[in-house]
């Protein structure tokens, strides 16, 4: 009787086994970062870097050596694990502003990331300074859609796709590059960005010619983008996203969806979506159980918050500091002081004081030839600044590209068709970095009314500051940078249609740096010069 239960004993743990491998045995954990946007060091909520007083405060989120002491605990859990990026790294601090991707890949390598996807960002300083980052790392830049093989700096540099053997499993990873790039940035007239669908199609037929039944698709699309091509091509289990800067989290106030996000594709299957907001506040996880067939059988994760509890790895702080030692110059210069905060949160949605800060300089700027208003596109912004003495590295960190002042005479009818362009996606979640931050006008909008038809109201002011309706027969001298005035963020009535065009080459942050001399201190508070229609 003994012996008859020691096999049926036996014959039920086999069972289970095999149910077990046949369920789900194979199991990855994903650990993902997006838009980090060279946030190496420390920073409190306005982005701004952390000092000791602000670190003793418990104010600091983010950074490599959070980012780090997060990483190592979750592989310390044991498995198989993936570290991957889903673009952005460069421009946002001055960690970029000096180094230009040094530091990112050094940080990069030292965590151990298996691929990158390339962000708009990448390219923001032209192709030779993102082949020098890529040269730098020790894992494959992926770019499925970007064509690079005309680029003299970029050719042979960045692969559609890997194929990472983990714990004996097959994995492929698809890497996808914004395809606007060409609009946002300055990649140059040699590489091309093609829609997304057509290249994973190729890139997913290639994989599973090779046996592969595990797909991620590492995609800086945004959001948006991300569930239509979940919906539309079939084979895709996972998505690791970035660009928007929106967190998909479970019992995260700002989230604006779940993790993973369960998208029903065209063939019956489903793909999961995960992105992890922005600047490293949070490190994405995400651990996923397949069949033998390759096939999800249960997925679960959440981002884990990397603020003031979460320590930072001494090791790696050490490192942050070497190279934010040379920085302290540039912080150290005090070029203003403000009373309030200058808050950047909602510069691609409504009014922003970093906003009106950076349209009043471009303003200023541009009076000598004639400017009576400005425009920037609210996604230029990238920091707030707090209360208190404003340095050079506060005004770098806040507005970080290498954009110059640009003049240039339109109709009422362009600069209307321009701030109807601008308001199009409010609502939306990719595509609000083209939002109009003004000064010498002001306008309201409906942003529920149809895209194109959403302006209600523009009044302009003219040299002596006096508003009146915008009139579209007239003609308006307005400022810009030269990223907008090239078609950046799509506004091509700028280039195609701006006349009297005048560019003195005068750097943006320069004219911050000058404008904040000037109005010291600073009382700045919104004073409704952009409303949204009752």
């Amino acid at each position: 009787m003994l012996r008859f239960k020691a096999v049926g004993l036996f014959l039920g743990i086999w069972l289970l086994a095999a149910t077990a491998l046949a369920g789900g045995d194979y199991t990855l954990t994903i650990l993902y970062t997006n838009d980090i946007h060279a946030h190496l060091a420390a920073f409190d909520e306005f982005g701004a870097f952390c000092d000791k007083a602000k670190d003793a405060a418990g104010k600091c989120q983010g950074g490599a050596a959070r980012l780090a002491t997060a990483v190592a605990r979750e592989r310390a859990k044991g498995g198989n694990s993936l570290l991957l990026d889903a673009g952005d790294q460069f421009q946002g601090t001055l960690f970029f502003t000096k180094y230009k991707g040094e530091a990112s890949a050094f940080f990069m390598n030292r965590l151990g990331y298996d691929a990158m996807t390339l962000g708009n960002h990448e390219f923001d300083d032209g192709p030779a300074t993102l082949a020098n980052f890529i040269r730098s790392l020790k894992f494959p830049m992926l770019g499925a859609n970007v064509d690079v093989t005309a680029s003299p700096d970029l050719k042979g540099l960045v692969a559609p796709y890997i194929i990472r053997e983990i714990g004996g499993k097959k994995v492929g990873i698809i890497g996808l590059g914004q395809p606007k790039t060409a609009q946002m940035s300055s990649p140059g007239p040699t590489v091309t960005f093609a829609a997304a669908a057509g290249p994973v199609k190729k890139a997913l037929a290639e994989l599973q010619a090779k046996g592969v039944r595990i797909i991620i698709v590492l995609s800086h699309l945004g959001l948006t983008g991300d569930k239509k091509l979940a919906a539309t091509v079939p084979g895709i289990d996972i998505i690791v996203g970035g660009h928007s800067h929106v967190l998909l989290g479970n019992d995260f106030p700002e989230a604006v969806g779940p993790s993973p996000l369960v998208i029903d594709g065209p063939d019956g299957g489903k793909t999961r979506i995960v992105t992890a907001g922005y600047w490293g506040r949070y490190l994405g996880s995400l651990t996923a159980a397949f069949d033998a067939d390759g096939h999800v059988a249960t997925m679960t994760g959440n981002p884990i918050r990397l603020d003031a509890a979460m320590p930072e790895d001494p090791a790696t702080l050490a490192e942050v500091d070497r190279f934010a030692k040379p920085l302290d110059a540039f912080r150290a210069t005090v070029v203003g002081q403000t009373v309030n905060a200058l808050g950047a949160a909602m510069c691609r949605q409504e009014e922003c004081t970093a906003g009106d800060v950076l349209a009043e300089s471009l303003l200023a700027g541009g009076r000598r030839f004639g400017a009576t208003m400005a425009l920037v596109n609210g996604g230029s912004i990238r920091a707030g600044i707090a209360p208190g003495p404003i340095t050079l590295g506060d005004v770098l960190t806040a507005s970080p590209f290498p954009n110059t002042l640009t003049v240039l005479t339109l109709t009422g009818a362009d600069l209307k068709a321009a701030l109807e362009h601008g308001v199009a996606h409010v609502g939306l979640t990719d595509g609000t970095g083209r939002f109009p931050q003004v000064a010498g006008l002001t306008y309201t909008y409906n942003p529920a009314a149809p895209a194109g038809s959403r302006i209600v109201a523009v009044e302009t002011a003219d040299a002596s500051g006096h508003f009146t309706p915008l009139n579209p027969n007239a003609d308006y001298r307005l400022a810009v940078s030269d990223f907008l005035f090239r078609g950046g963020d799509g506004y091509a009535m700028f280039g195609k249609n701006g006349r009297d065009v005048e560019a003195d080459g005068m750097a943006v942050a320069d004219l911050i740096a000058t404008w904040l001399g000037q109005n010291n201190p600073l009382r700045l508070e919104l004073d409704g010069r952009i409303a949204v229609a009752q």
